[in-house]
């Protein structure tokens, strides 16, 4: 058997937690570096919806699904601790644009063969008793639609890799690498000592075109601002669905989630668009968060929120994830994207696939950085 090779993945958030266990399992020799504590970075603000809803052009929808498809695999794989509710989004709308918009949205989704459910306003209700619909113009249910308890999989990523020889360091911060005439990169330099390395993997979120930029390549991602509120445990909330996202066009859309242990998570406004309208930055935001959150599921006003998770969140300049070696650095590959717990699962095999069998994935062909180059 010949040398392992070594794999220094940078980011312990979902996607380096996924790419590092997917390595250790194919034999890699890995390296997993953490600037903070895993978890701790835009993997700790998102909202983890898994989905295909509103993905596009067709390839990214596709991408999504395949991926959504994967998860319970990979949580079997885990052990089966890795926080996975399923159950399906129910959405509505608000006013008759709104309607006009969705009715659209689920008519694209049947034509692509995924299940999205158009609802009466009474069989809304039903479904989920004690969701306050007061008023909707159209309502739909994506019955295959779920959220992860993003703590719990990256700690069952971290754990099921390290069992597999990878070593973790956290608190450790990339300075530097160091790097051949070509590009190739040879070690990684951090606060903590140098890492020896045949392929780096940066999973790096919103600090992507920081830290890449230390290899001498450009990566166009910037960020949005994200806030996510945490309750204390309450009792179950929803009889069926495993989250829900208020109206898109009223006043403020509220989305909401409840984890395996009964905490309610929610947000408030919009994330991942170029015009973001998240809430949360002061108390004033804070306080309108929680008077809307109010109006959709009045338990909440017998609730006290423990946490408020502030951060950023990436997107590519087009909007599409950006996935796999770079023509520039030969050994750098790249994981950047705003879906990223979706994705996950996928982009944690395929990753280790790409990298360990050396072959290119043909459904990754779209996600390359050099798409970028003639892009003013």
């Amino acid at each position: 058997m010949g040398k392992k090779r070594q794999i220094v993945v940078v980011g312990a958030g979902v996607l380096g937690a996924s790419v590092a266990v997917h390595l250790a399992w194919a034999g890699a020799a890995v390296t997993l570096v953490e600037a903070s504590e895993p978890g701790q970075g835009t993997s700790a603000v998102s909202f983890a919806w898994l989905n295909a809803f509103g993905k596009r052009p067709f390839h990214y929808h596709d991408l999504n699904r395949r991926s959504m498809q994967m998860w319970d695999g990979l949580v079997r794989r885990l052990g089966g601790d890795a926080g996975v509710t399923w159950g399906g989004n129910l959405l509505w709308a608000a006013t008759p644009a709104g309607a006009e918009s969705l009715l659209a949205q689920v008519a694209q989704l049947h034509a692509w063969g995924y299940p999205a459910r158009l609802l009466t306003l009474d069989e809304a209700r039903a479904l989920e008793p004690k969701l306050v619909i007061e008023q909707a113009t159209a309502v739909c249910h994506a019955p295959n639609e779920g959220h992860v308890d993003v703590a719990r999989f990256i700690r069952a990523c971290v754990k099921t890799a390290v069992a597999h020889g990878a070593v973790v360091h956290t608190q450790t911060q990339v300075v530097g690498f160091e790097q051949e005439e070509g590009g190739k990169l040879t070690a990684v330099v951090t606060n903590k000592g140098t890492f020896p390395c045949d392929t780096v993997v940066l999973a790096v979120g919103a600090d992507t075109p920081t830290v890449a930029s230390l290899t001498g390549i450009e990566v166009p991602v910037y960020h949005t601002f994200g806030a996510t509120f945490y309750t204390e445990p309450l009792p179950p909330i929803f009889h069926t669905v495993s989250s829900v996202h208020t109206a898109a066009d009223s006043k403020m859309q509220v989305a909401f989630r409840q984890l395996p242990d009964g905490t309610l998570v929610f947000y408030g406004g919009s994330h991942g668009t170029a015009a973001d309208r998240s809430l949360g930055r002061d108390e004033v935001e804070v306080a309108q968060v929680f008077a809307q959150a109010k109006t959709f599921l009045p338990l909440l006003h017998h609730a006290t929120i423990q946490e408020i998770r502030r951060g950023r969140r990436p997107i590519p300049q087009d909007g599409l994830p950006i996935i796999g070696f770079t023509q520039a650095v030969p050994n750098l590959y790249l994981t950047t994207m705003h879906s990223g717990i979706t994705l996950a699962a996928l982009v944690g095999e395929f990753t280790a696939i790409e990298m360990m069998d050396g072959v290119q994935i043909d459904l990754l062909a779209p996600y390359r950085l050099e798409r970028f180059r003639n892009v003013n």
